[in-house]
């Protein structure tokens, strides 16, 4: 088994984007799996790794508009990189200060028709197709149109890391970009009389992979998608929602010095007090990390900080300096100094929010909108309790403490955006963290004793091409 995947984020980056991070360890575990892989991405001279030694391997001329590339590598074997720097030499990946760059459409058809022509070059012949969000969406169409007789008969899977995200262009350009005119109507790839490049990558796709069953579920019954539901619904057979997994290397933080992990919490736990120079006493201490995805994490803390400022817990608040969320919690945090503090959580540095979770006791997480719920398994990981609902995306793999301590990983409730939910969940925490520790510890080594690698998320990959 071949894959060619085509991702508008991937490869050997300085500090790898969401995108670019689940790319790389989706192409990783295939060779774990014994399945050749080979991941094509735009050459970001800006982003990539300045230790890495970069190379031209080849040089040719793509088949939908004829247009010269170049394909460099570095050190991964795994990645090559389509170089075309009027193109992807740019401040930025898709657009600048809000405002997408208008070729986007000509830049991502043109990746995709070069990550062909390389392959077809040195001999690479897929047995399927795989692309990422809607910068790979055209993989597909281009393969039957502009290269027909050589790719056209290959399966093409897409994967939706989120299903918010989309370009629209014009239907002018229709042929430039390599898309059959046949299908450009609402059952197709039209989109409010525009071109949508999400709807193409859904339209031509056998299955469209999504990063957790929870999302998936959201989507073809809670009217996640938006503007495309009723597309959405009538494609709903070829959503499938798989798991994404977990860099336990990175995130779990006790891997080298395996302590027992109650242990290793202590010290972790010492480590966040001097960070934040605060003193927890004997209070639980609940991180609620804040930014793009955290959904109303935000809202629902706001509106029980009353409440949670009389429980015997020590809040960290993880947010970014510029943001509302720090311009809000900032005098909070001032004013109940003895309870309460704000962590820089730069953006991008991993680093910090792993200490972060290492050193709590519990996750605050109220309807958080991140697709692949990753920073609930990232918080297993540290042995810390999520309280969540059971409406995010990896709900379905954690266990729920009703009483019962043997197996619970998991604080959940119902709807984890109802403010008198989390609040009831949270007391009945906070009591059997400050009366029984004995059995909040069991809790604890459930949780880290959960796994999701990413080896099970390729897996079921393979298992999900297999029966198409």
């Amino acid at each position: 088994m071949k894959f060619l995947a085509v991702s508008p984020e991937a490869g050997e980056w300085k500090k790898p984007s969401q995108l670019a991070g689940a790319v790389n360890q989706l192409t990783q575990a295939c060779i774990r799996t014994g399945t050749e892989s080979l991941a094509i991405s735009p050459f970001y001279s800006r982003l990539l790794d300045d230790s890495v030694q970069f190379k031209c391997v080849f040089k040719g001329f793509e088949k939908l508009r004829n247009m010269p590339f170049e394909v460099w590598t570095g050190e991964n074997p795994l990645h090559a990189y389509i170089r075309y720097d009027s193109y992807f030499d740019r401040e930025a990946i898709y657009g600048e200060n809000g405002i997408p760059y208008s070729d986007n459409h000509l830049r991502f058809s043109f990746l995709a028709s070069a990550a062909l022509a390389y392959a077809d070059a040195i001999h690479f012949q897929p047995t399927m197709f795989c692309g990422h969000d809607w910068g790979g969406a055209l993989l597909a169409p281009i393969a039957q149109t502009a290269y027909a007789g050589i790719f056209d008969n290959i399966a093409f899977f897409f994967t939706v890391h989120n299903i918010t995200y989309d370009f629209h262009v014009t239907e002018s350009e229709i042929e430039r970009i390599g898309l059959p005119r046949k299908d450009f109507n609402m059952n197709g790839y039209e989109f409010w009389g525009k071109v949508s490049l999400l709807k193409a990558g859904i339209f031509y796709a056998k299955k469209v992979l999504l990063p957790s069953p929870g999302y998936c579920d959201g989507i073809i019954n809670n009217h996640l998608g938006g503007g495309l539901s009723g597309f959405l619904l009538r494609n709903q057979d070829k959503l499938k929602g798989i798991q994404f997994g977990v860099n336990y290397p990175f995130w779990d933080f006790n891997a080298k010095a395996n302590q027992p992990i109650e242990q290793a919490k202590k010290a972790a736990r010492s480590d966040l007090s001097q960070a934040l120079g605060k003193d927890f006493e004997h209070r639980m201490v609940m991180f609620c990390p804040l930014g793009q995805e955290s959904g109303r994490t935000s809202e629902t803390l706001a509106t029980l900080l009353g409440d949670i400022n009389k429980l015997n817990i020590f809040v960290v608040v993880g947010t970014t300096p510029g943001t509302a969320d720090w311009d809000f919690y900032t005098p909070v945090a001032s004013q109940e100094h003895s309870h309460m503090a704000i962590l820089n959580t730069v953006q991008g540095s991993n680093s910090i929010v792993r200490m972060a979770l290492a050193g709590s006791d519990i996750l605050f997480a109220a309807n958080p909108t991140e697709p692949s719920a990753s920073m609930i398994l990232k918080s297993l990981a540290c042995g810390t309790i999520p309280l969540t609902g059971h409406d995010v995306g990896c709900a379905n793999l954690l266990s729920n403490y009703v009483g019962d301590f043997a197996t619970a990983n998991a604080m959940l409730v119902d709807d984890s955006a109802a403010p008198d939910q989390m609040i009831r969940k949270l007391k009945n925490a906070v009591q059997l963290y400050s009366t029984n520790m004995e059995s909040w510890n069991y809790l604890v080594r459930n949780a880290y004793q959960f796994r999701y690698e990413w080896d099970r998320t390729i897996s079921q990959y393979i298992i999900t091409l297999g029966e198409t």
